[in-house]
């Protein structure tokens, strides 16, 4: 017979565990033979696809799509003010050529270190500190009084902000499984297209403005093109809103060997994205695949090397067998680069004498700038500058089909192959740059100008056949090398830009435009795999 107590202690077990039940979830999988429950181990990348994709991906993307888009906004934006900042600064074209290639020295000079960077402190870290850094010496570089000063504080600027570019897509992608990542980095990328259209939006509504508003602070005139610069720098402040509120990468953390703490954070990520409780996520561990334990690994050897491992990883890309597709790559992003945003970079400048004489073919309106720049200068009419708002609407509007291409590559990329869009692409920008020397007729330049600089969309395209050129162990750093080369090809492109202003027009097209053509040349010995 049973007594009363051991009955009433019966009763309070059971109660117990119906008051707990509801806190208890078991996956088919952590069940034993021997009917008892374990705990069952996942690999990080089940364990993505457990959390489930929804809010915190989508904060994750804006996020990471932003940082990406302030790379584009701190390089690409003093293409903009340069006409209105000419008088202010007393600008020549060799100093607007500096001007325009010191972000993009920047992003160059640093892009390496911020990589090293990102793997051994961490993704959300690094992009933390870049934030931060690009924020207050962008808003510090607004009040420059001389183009002496801008021009290292650009420079500086694009040193922070090259660490967006560096992690943007490794933080990105790595909360992200393979149904998903490749989808994901495309539409992050977008975002420096939408960059492309938002400055020249911002320019138009922002430095109209500085024939009707006179602004003073701290004794000294803030021009409307100083407060372009600022407005351009806010986005920072919600990137780094967005950081304060995302975790960091858990596959970083994983192969740091805190799992508990990855554990914690794809918790959370199940709670956003499902709804539901973060007790009642099913992992309760999570393990290295091989993949994940030989990138663990590599990670650990990193860290001990130090900036050795920088040069252990560099040099065998400047030997055979790796040689001859770094120096193909290379200049293949240089060449793109040097042709899309080092002549978008003086778009604006180039377009604010255009428009007012589009009866005369572009180059003679160039030879027209040069004329009153050297004979004008000493005239108090010339300043101050005026800058025509059409200007803006024309590059917002090649910013546009920037997107477009983007948009188009993404379609017909697996249809027609990588190398054959790569290559036509080539092409057909090559000769239509080569064309401008041919039309006098203003809308049809315009076209062909927009079609010739939106040969920056290949970036992506070239990038991905770069993937496929090195083994996994090499591909990292060889990207980075390529990256790098391309950006100091923007630099490099505008400040040729800037001499052949001054000495001959028609060079430029000739040599950027026939450039490409060589490109394609290039590229079609390219292996694609």
């Amino acid at each position: 017979m049973q007594q009363p107590d051991e009955g009433r202690n019966e009763a309070n077990a059971t109660a117990t565990e119906k008051q707990k039940a509801p806190e208890i979830v078991i996956d088919p999988s952590q069940v034993s033979t021997n009917g008892g429950p374990t705990v069952a181990s996942h690999t990080y990348t089940e364990a993505l696809g457990v959390a489930g994709q929804g809010w915190f991906h989508t904060v994750l993307l804006l996020v990471t799509g932003c940082c990406l888009m302030s790379v584009v906004n701190e390089t690409v934006n003093v293409g903009f003010i340069i006409s209105a900042a000419e008088c202010d600064l007393g600008l020549s074209f060799s100093d607007k050529g500096l001007l325009n290639g010191a972000g993009f020295l920047g992003v160059v000079s640093s892009s390496y270190v911020w990589g090293f960077l990102s793997d051994t402190w961490g993704r959300r870290r690094v992009l933390l500190l870049a934030s931060v850094g690009a924020l207050i010496t962008s808003v510090l570089s607004t009040f420059s009084p001389h183009v002496w000063v801008l021009i290292p504080a650009r420079f500086i600027v694009g040193v922070f902000v090259s660490g967006n570019a560096a992690t943007s897509y490794a933080y990105l992608a790595e909360f992200h499984g393979e149904s998903s990542r490749a989808k994901v980095i495309s539409w992050a990328a977008m975002f420096m297209a939408i960059g492309l259209i938002f400055l020249p939006v911002l320019a138009w509504v922002v430095i109209p403005l500085d024939t009707e508003l006179e602004l003073y602070l701290f004794g000294m005139r803030y021009s409307m093109w100083r407060v372009y610069l600022l407005l351009c720098s806010l986005d920072l402040i919600l990137i780094i809103a967005g950081l304060l509120y995302l975790p960091e990468s858990g596959k970083f953390l994983l192969t740091s060997g805190q799992q508990e703490k990855v554990v914690q954070i794809l918790a959370k990520i199940y709670h956003l994205n499902r709804g539901k409780p973060e007790h009642t996520f099913p992992v309760k561990a999570i393990t290295l695949d091989a993949i994940d334990s030989a990138y663990a690994d590599e990670m650990q050897r990193r860290s001990n090397l130090g900036l050795r491992y920088l040069w252990q990883q560099t040099v065998p890309l400047f030997r055979a067998p790796l040689l001859l597709h770094t120096l193909k790559a290379s200049v293949l992003m240089f060449g793109l680069f040097a042709t899309s945003s080092g002549l978008f970079l003086w778009v604006p400048d180039i377009l604010n004498t255009y428009v007012q004489h589009e009866e005369l073919p572009l180059c003679e309106v160039i030879a027209l700038m040069h004329a009153n720049k050297t004979t004008g200068r000493d005239h108090a009419n010339t300043c101050p500058m005026p800058v025509d708002a059409n200007v803006f609407m024309i590059t917002t509007a090649m910013g546009v089909v920037f997107l477009a291409c983007y948009i188009l590559n993404g379609f017909i990329i697996n249809r027609v192959g990588k190398k054959a869009l790569l290559n036509g692409w080539f092409v057909v920008c090559g000769l239509c740059g080569l064309a401008v020397l041919w039309t006098s007729d203003f809308y049809l330049t315009l076209v062909l100008i927009a079609a010739f600089v939106s040969s920056g969309c290949l970036g992506g395209v070239l990038s991905a056949i770069s993937v496929d050129l090195f083994p996994t162990n090499y591909r990292a750093m060889a990207m980075c090398l390529i990256l790098m080369t391309g950006r100091f090809g923007a630099m490099a492109g505008s400040n040729i830009i800037a001499y052949l202003l001054t000495y001959n027009c028609n060079l430029i097209f000739i040599l950027f435009g026939g450039s490409l053509l060589v490109c394609a040349l290039i590229g079609a010995t390219l292996t694609e795999t």
